[in-house]
């Protein structure tokens, strides 16, 4: 069962993503730290998952690309936003294509980020929610 109102942020920049840890829990998100993919994925396959995945592009043990196996793999699956340092074009499309629900780069704005989490949940239940009849 996804924990509803919980944000994991997997990045080993630590200071780095203050503004948008604090962004977040303004939005009214709880969010949950993991500064590897070792230590995301202990959280993303647990009894009680996060609603949605925040991650750098780069961890010392792996990579978004493993991130967004592993929380699309789970049932139901989780929508992740790969966060980047730089703009890259390439790296954007990539991301979308391969399934993130969303690529964002600094700054972070208040109304902005609100815009991408409601856009990945919404999208996230969505896919969830059986056909109608």
């Amino acid at each position: 069962m996804l924990q509803e109102n919980t944000v994991l942020m997997v990045s080993a920049a630590g200071r780095d993503n203050l503004l948008l840890r604090r962004l977040l829990n303004q939005s009214g998100m709880h969010v949950r730290l993991a500064g590897s993919f070792s230590e995301a994925l202990q959280v993303l396959t647990s009894a009680f998952p996060p609603s949605i995945v925040f991650c750098d592009t780069l961890l010392p043990d792996g990579s978004w690309t493993d991130i967004l196996a592993v929380a699309s793999g789970e049932s139901p699956g989780i929508p992740v936003v790969v966060v980047s340092r730089v703009v890259d074009i390439n790296l954007y499309i990539n991301a979308l294509e391969q399934g993130a629900a969303d690529f964002i780069v600094p700054p972070f704005y208040p109304q902005d980020l609100l815009h991408v989490l409601s856009c990945a949940i919404g999208q996230n239940a969505a896919i969830q929610a059986p056909a109608a009849a």
